[in-house]
């Protein structure tokens, strides 16, 4: 068995205004995008992550702009120096 954590996130997350236009602009693949950072930020300590899209982009082997786009565009992550994070996510933890 094993060990997995989790955390919720709503059911229509696809029809947010911010994810709309993530959706618009990249499609489906940039919805998965934007999910396989929240995962990493779940695993971060803090729930939060250097702003590296590099190594972001690395991990989820896609193109780096595209990361960019979606970390730094569409308000969907704030920013707290060099780190950034989910409001979202760092509430549901909570």
């Amino acid at each position: 068995m094993k060990d997995a954590y989790w955390f919720s996130h709503d059911s229509n997350a696809r029809n947010d205004h911010r994810i709309l236009a993530v959706r618009i602009k990249h499609g489906m693949k940039g919805y998965g995008i934007f999910f396989g950072i929240v995962e990493m930020l779940r695993e971060s300590k803090g729930y939060e992550m250097l702003n590296d899209c590099s190594t972001i982009a690395y991990d989820l082997r896609e193109d780096i702009e595209v990361v960019k786009d979606i970390v730094n565009n569409y308000d969907l992550f704030e920013k707290k120096g060099k780190k950034f994070f989910s409001s979202s996510l760092k509430n549901r933890m909570l």
